[in-house]
């Protein structure tokens, strides 16, 4: 039984500061803020994604030294990607599917009828439910908190293979209509094509992300000899809006080794495409963002330019951007 995806609602990123992040995602990412809010340990920002993906990224930011995402900041993980947001039909079938695969759901609750309209199962069961699934007690009348939507999590040390997955039911969290970036002086995204998760054995994860989430293998890079180098795997979330590798080192002297020892099996960065090669470092240029690893080359006569940016100009997020002279080449 898989878990039936509807669609990745948003991207989540911890950072120190909303302000100065925000001003880096709309100055050069061309992101658009939609405001902040606030909830309990932490206040947080929304942004729409330029572009096809239909994405939100979402910041969040400690309220106090007791907040969970202080203790993110001050980890081994920390600042940068804190979870990614999938909306299912129903949460309660979901946390079947996890169960079946031996994944114990985390932070299970399900949405309350009362107070929305979307889908959550046969809202039977509205009672809030501790870690390991079992109802305790709600407050008296409605139980406080967002409610409107069913949640559970896959924790990143149980199951998640070093990363958080925030699975909910209802409505959505990302409504914004797709957009094209217009800024003078921002990279020009046109898509989010996929974020890459490092890990020690890729058919491992590959095979876990078949059978738990249901995303489709297309692409396995062939071996090769260079120990410096990184063996790779990418597959497509459900309906394709976006899609997902997997970076395993070739060795021991790889640099994928390096960051899963420093790290441990996490997100490793994002990816984003651009429409226009020389806008993208002409803007990288104006806001004095140094880029590296730049690369070029031809797929089946098609060309195509890569580069990174460190993440210390990003917040603490590891960015690659690509141009391709035709739709759906570069992998």
């Amino acid at each position: 039984m898989l878990i039936d995806i509807s669609r990745i609602d948003h991207i989540s990123m911890a950072v120190a500061e909303l302000d100065p992040q925000v001003k880096i995602l709309e100055a050069l990412f061309g992101f658009r803020s939609l405001g902040k809010f606030t909830e309990p340990g932490y206040v947080g920002t929304n942004l729409a994604v330029p572009g096809s993906s239909g994405l939100g990224w979402e910041l969040l930011m400690p309220d106090g030294p007791d907040s969970y995402i202080h203790r993110f900041l001050t980890s081994e993980n920390g600042p940068g990607l804190h979870h990614i947001a999938v909306q299912v039909p129903d949460v309660r079938a979901a946390a079947s599917a996890l169960r079946e695969r031996g994944i114990q759901p985390w932070g299970y609750r399900e949405r309350d009828p009362r107070d929305a309209d979307g889908a959550d199962g046969d809202g039977d069961d509205t009672e809030e439910r501790a870690e390991d699934g079992a109802p305790r007690q709600a407050p008296e009348g409605r139980p406080a908190g967002d409610r409107t939507r069913g949640v559970t999590y896959v924790h990143p040390r149980q199951g998640g293979h070093g990363f958080l997955f925030q699975i909910y039911a209802g409505n959505p969290w990302y409504t914004e209509q797709a957009f094209e970036d217009d800024g003078e002086h921002s990279l020009g995204i046109i898509a989010v094509n996929h974020l890459a998760h490092a890990h020690h054995d890729r058919d491992e994860l590959a095979l876990w992300y078949e059978r738990v989430l249901g995303y489709r293998p297309i692409f396995r890079s062939p071996l090769h000899g260079n120990p410096d180098g990184f063996l790779t795997s990418v597959l497509e979330v459900p309906g394709g809006q976006m899609r997902w590798e997997i970076l395993q080192p070739a060795g021991p002297t790889s640099f994928v080794q390096r960051f899963l020892e420093q790290r441990g099996t996490s997100v490793h960065h994002v990816t984003f495409e651009v429409g226009d090669w020389q806008r993208a470092i002409d803007a990288c240029s104006h806001h004095g963002v140094p880029i590296f690893g730049e690369r070029a080359g031809e797929t089946d006569g098609v060309r195509w330019r890569e580069a990174f940016v460190h993440p210390r100009h990003t917040g603490g997020l590891l960015v690659q951007f690509f141009w391709q002279a035709r739709p759906g080449v570069w992998i």
